[in-house]
């Protein structure tokens, strides 16, 4: 058992020093849980980076959203893009239970926006989705929005 876990152990420390990558913290706003936010920091840098490495580009960040909401709950997607805050794509549709809504599709490599989500009229969250993470949320009631998964491609 301890051969495994020194393993595991191992597998992730090699894994975060080859990602060579920090998530940029948003400002203050995000009203994140500590266990669920991702952060690499103090990474090694590495200088035997192949140019085609270097070059390629951050991929496109994935978004995701699901309802564990008992019926349906009208749903309305924002995206922004970060910098400009130019809107990209609005949309208000019906979600039921256990019905997902992925995003990924609008979103474009090497680009960062601002996510907006409402609930049944209410603005429940305000976030930043940088190029290449995943972000999954889910809609646990009217007012709740959890933060399931988010994490480097």
């Amino acid at each position: 058992m301890e051969r495994r876990q020194f393993l595991a152990v191992a597998g992730s420390v090699a894994a975060a020093g080859c990602a060579g990558v920090t998530l940029r913290n948003s400002s203050g706003t995000d009203d994140e849980d500590p266990d669920t936010s991702l952060t690499v920091d103090d990474a090694p840098a590495t200088d035997a980076v192949s140019d085609d490495a270097a070059s390629s580009p951050t991929p496109a960040a994935e978004l995701e959203i699901f309802s564990t909401v008992p019926g349906t709950i009208d749903a309305e997607f924002q995206l922004q893009l970060y910098d400009d805050l130019r809107m990209v794509h609005e949309r208000t549709r019906e979600l039921d239970y256990g019905e997902r809504a992925y995003l990924s599709g609008r979103l474009a490599a090497d680009t960062d926006y601002l996510f907006d989500l409402s609930v049944d009229g209410s603005l429940l969250v305000e976030r930043p989705i940088y190029a290449g993470e995943r972000v999954v949320l889910e809609i646990a009631d009217r007012h709740t929005v959890r933060l399931v998964e988010r994490r480097l491609l």
